[in-house]
């Protein structure tokens, strides 16, 4: 007769029987622990339940203070474990007369090699981390560039006016009027027209000349 596995279930203050119960099956021990169980991990009937809990959270703590030495050791063992499962489905590959069988075989001997490819991957570089820095680059466009930063030297393009060699703004005074020259005299003789007369006299002809012949066209009409 089996002997039946007792769990042991801390219960904290105020906390109910149902609420450390659902709180010790969410743990991760617990649910690797049930996972092992069901594939059938262990020799013959001797699966310890509440043992392998105890052995995980040793495990967990040894690790979360920093000791990574399981998970090495863990590596190391899966990668083996996985190379044996490629050496095995190859061989059956090899047995295969149907190339179907023959395939199915070879594609999940080359899935168990790349697992074992990625784990002693994941072991180098847990051993041997790689020193990865990040650097913060400015995105610069090609060409000179200028920045203008008017607010930290508090200047403005109309006060750059006012400095310099540059010409001083109109500030709004008034100047002193000056007086007005009122010794001018009247033109001389010299700059008037000597024949004045003569052009009033044409002009006069001309529109006599222009009535005559006017006259004339109405009387040929009529």
């Amino acid at each position: 007769m089996t002997k039946p596995q007792v769990l042991e279930i801390k219960r904290g203050k105020d906390q109910s029987k149902e609420e450390a119960l659902a709180e010790f099956k969410s743990k991760s021990e617990y649910l690797s622990t049930a996972v092992i169980e069901s594939f059938g991990v262990g020799i013959g009937d001797d699966f310890n339940f509440p043992s392998t809990i105890k052995t995980l959270e040793k495990t967990i703590q040894q690790i979360t203070s920093g000791d990574l030495s399981k998970i090495e050791e863990m590596y190391i063992s899966q990668a083996v474990a996985l190379e044996g499962m490629f050496t095995s489905l190859a061989r059956r590959a090899k047995n295969q007369e149907k190339l179907l069988q023959y395939e199915t075989h070879m594609r999940f001997a080359l899935k168990a090699q790349n697992q074992c490819r990625a784990t002693l991957q994941a072991l180098v570089q847990l051993k041997q981390p790689s020193n990865t820095t990040f650097v913060k680059q400015a995105n610069i466009a090609q060409g000179h560039q200028q920045v203008n930063n008017l607010a930290e030297k508090n200047i403005t393009p109309q006060n750059e006016l006012l400095k310099g060699n540059y010409a001083e703004l109109d500030t709004g005074t008034t100047t002193t009027p000056t007086g007005i020259d009122t010794t001018l005299e009247a033109l001389g003789e010299i700059h008037r027209r000597k024949d004045a007369g003569r052009q009033e006299k044409v002009i006069t002809e001309c529109l006599q000349n222009r009535q005559k012949s006017r006259g004339k066209r109405v009387n040929q009409i009529s």
